[in-house]
């Protein structure tokens, strides 16, 4: 069987039996056996295995879909952006200027179905049935959210480096740069002991660059949140990086390992966590 199939299986022997369901793994070959006792599945729903094809193109950003719709022939192109959600589509259409066509429900399911197979997901478990940590929530973000997550990430490095800048008019050359929610935060950050010595974000304070300093800023948040993600289920690390746009997800992706990485992931994965809940009190 495929291994779609297998996690059926295994969510049905949870659903229908829970307690002996591991009796009935004495009847498969043992290389079967193996493969089912590998699916670690705790529920007993099939909902998220139904509809994961569909779940998962709608949350993904565009950026990533664009390679796959330019691997069908041109004349075909129209119906696949016009079978994606509508963001999706009128996005798509911005870069690409392919008109989308619409199409029926069951031609939609097709083709998103298609869409999905090249993605070859198949293989991977839908984000219900992950293991749960303090990170999971954040597969229910959305890009902006993401995005806003990696900036205040950043500024824990930018706290590292206004330590030693004494001069009012440089730090105030920074300070206006920032939200008056990320100025907070950053206060925050400075009377935080800093646990990891991070390099220097090379500005100058003396001069007032605005730009240059939210694109370090941003690029070392993506640092910390791939670092901090190391160690997590790489399908949970998979979700997170296709709702990002292919350019961020690419360069987390760089930073992620497989393993945590000792002395450096649990602490940067409390900051994320810190920046989360910051982020969720601010918004009520």
């Amino acid at each position: 069987m495929k291994a779609r199939s297998w996690m059926v299986f295994r969510v049905l022997m949870n659903r229908y039996n829970p307690k002996t369901g591991n009796a009935l793994l004495k009847f498969l070959p043992p290389e079967d056996m193996k493969t089912v006792m590998n699916q670690d599945i705790q529920s007993s729903d099939l909902i998220p295995l139904l509809y994961q094809h569909q779940r998962v193109l709608e949350t993904m950003h565009y950026s990533w879909i664009k390679p796959l719709v330019e691997s069908f022939p041109v004349e075909v192109q129209p119906l696949i952006v016009g079978a994606l959600a509508p963001a999706q589509s009128a996005s798509l259409q911005k870069i690409t200027n392919i008109s989308p066509l619409s199409v029926s429900s069951v031609v939609k399911n097709f083709i998103v179905n298609r869409l999905y197979t090249l993605l070859e997901k198949e293989h991977h478990l839908p984000v219900e049935y992950l293991p749960t940590t303090e990170l999971t929530p954040l597969t229910t973000w959305n890009k902006k959210e993401l995005v806003h997550l990696i900036d205040f990430l950043g500024l824990h490095d930018l706290a590292a480096e206004i330590r030693n800048i004494v001069n009012k008019r440089h730090l105030e050359n920074i300070y206006s740069c920032l939200t008056p929610k990320q100025l907070y935060y950053l206060k925050v950050c400075t009377y935080q002991k800093e646990k990891l010595v991070p390099p220097k974000l090379g500005i100058n304070p003396a001069e007032k660059n605005c730009d240059r300093l939210k694109v370090l800023i941003h690029q070392r948040g993506l640092l910390r949140l791939g670092k901090a993600l190391s160690g997590q289920h790489p399908d949970l690390f998979w979700y997170i990086v296709h709702t990002l746009d292919i350019g961020r997800g690419k360069i987390l992706m760089n930073y992620y390992k497989s393993q945590p990485i000792p002395n450096v992931t649990p602490i940067l994965k409390l900051q994320v966590t810190n920046v989360m809940n910051f982020l969720k009190k601010s918004e009520t």
